[in-house]
């Protein structure tokens, strides 16, 4: 590639992985710079030597009507990493009521819906009548988006329903919102779940369900070191940009660790929120002091391989236990099967000791799990996420940023920024494909 690239790109998380393949396709000559040697940001996966499993830095979970994510895995030749269930397929137990499930026919959206609740056990005939005007009620949220933002989950969920079904859908809905928002329902925005809800309900049965990469998150990436070789674009390892560069009143490159200067038309920075802080001079970070001071919310997540199956389902809710979500990975040989586990807005596990937090989860699934009972647990290995997400509070959503800046040529990109979703991989995707627009 010539010298002086179109655009930086600095970060390989999913954000600037979209923005550079992006970027790429259109012609454009793209320099990413990323500290790590490896792609995927906070999302990475590796090969444990000792026994030969892929495992990742976290359990990932995708939804199938991901339209961003998709665009960018099949721009990658990924996609057949990802597997999918074609439609929304829901196991939750739930301490004290059993097992129960939300199942959609493959029906017209929003019929897939419906018939979903209406077949769900758990649900009162209140609750079935709450869940059928789920969507209206949606809508009827992100349509006063200004009296919406100060709304919590726990407080739009429970608003006042004279039938007294609202907490009986509520209980069916918090684990969803939870994992969503990596939140509480109490703390939660109530207009980002909104919008998650109107996603998963407006799409067509065959993408209403969940992904998983099918052995780990590093295969979603594999295609894109080559994408960027064949296009006249590259990716530098172990480099850091320590700032951005300002010349005549535009982004004109980064200065790296070690004093080198890098030059480029544009700049995008995909990075996290509280890198800014010393990624941009402090007369342009006065639009973003109060966000990059923004807290975490951490996801604490395992991985235990027991010497057989344990679980009913691919992906199964744990509704009364420490333990949020279970999902089967799969068998890695004969007599070793996978379980992921997740824990999200896990404040107080974020500083527990892993061995506990280990058996604790083991507990949990052989409450809720009969087959999980008699099983042995080969390992069992801890995933402490501190730096999950930026949090999706009422509070915090009116400091995410949009993608373009002051600084002409400048641009962010990262789950953090303004792209109407919680800070998810659809929203990291979602944010590097329109900093990319801006650009082209």
């Amino acid at each position: 590639m010539s010298a002086r690239p179109d655009v930086i790109v600095v970060g390989a998380g999913f954000a600037g992985v979209a923005a550079a393949s992006a970027l790429a396709e259109q012609g454009a000559s793209v320099l990413v710079l990323e500290t790590r040697q490896r792609v995927g940001g906070r999302a990475a996966s590796w090969t444990d030597p000792r026994t030969g499993e892929v495992l990742d830095n976290g359990q990932h979970v995708l939804g199938s009507f991901y339209e961003d994510t998709l665009r960018l895995l099949d721009r990658l030749g990924t996609r057949d990493a990802l597997h999918a269930d074609s439609t929304l397929h829901l196991k939750l137990w739930e301490r004290g009521h059993g097992e129960y499930e939300l199942n959609a026919p493959n029906l017209p959206a929003p019929f897939h819906w419906l018939a979903a609740v209406g077949g769900c056990s758990r649900l009162s005939a209140s609750g079935r009548m709450a869940a059928l005007t789920l969507h209206p009620k949606v809508k009827a949220l992100l349509a006063q988006p200004e009296a919406a933002a100060p709304l919590t989950v726990e407080r739009w969920l429970l608003a006042a329903d004279g039938a007294g079904g609202a907490e009986d859908l509520a209980a069916v809905l918090r684990p969803i919102a939870v994992a969503a928002l990596n939140e509480e329902t109490k703390d939660g925005s109530a207009l980002l779940f909104a919008r998650v809800l109107d996603r998963l309900l407006s799409a067509p049965a065959p993408k209403s369900g969940l992904a998983l990469a099918r052995r780990g998150l590093g295969e979603l990436f594999t295609g894109f070191e080559r994408y960027l070789e064949s296009r006249g674009s590259s990716i530098h390892f172990r480099t850091t940009a320590l700032g951005v560069r300002i010349e005549n009143g535009r982004a004109a490159g980064v200065s790296l660790l070690g004093g080198e200067r890098l030059e480029a038309g544009a700049v995008i920075l995909a990075v996290t929120h509280e890198r800014l802080g010393w990624m941009l001079r402090p007369e342009l970070l006065v639009p973003y002091r109060e966000l990059v001071a923004t807290p975490w919310s951490p996801i604490v997540s395992s991985v235990h391989t027991f010497d057989r199956p344990v679980l009913p389902a691919r992906f199964i809710g744990m509704i009364g236990t420490a333990t949020q979500w279970a999902f089967d990975r799969g068998s890695r040989a004969v007599d070793r099967h996978q379980v992921g586990t997740i824990r999200s807005a896990a404040f107080r596990d974020a500083t527990r000791d892993a061995g506990t937090i280990a058996a604790e989860t083991t507990a949990d699934l052989r409450e809720a799990f009969p087959a999980a009972r008699d099983a042995r647990v080969l390992n069992a290995r801890v995933f402490k996420e501190r730096r999950g997400t930026i949090r999706s509070t009422p509070m915090v959503q009116p400091l995410r940023p949009r993608s373009a800046t002051a600084v002409p040529g400048l641009f962010l990109a990262g789950d953090w920024t303004d792209t109407g979703l919680p800070a998810t991989i659809e929203s990291a995707v979602q944010s590097g494909h329109r900093a990319a627009a801006l650009i082209a």
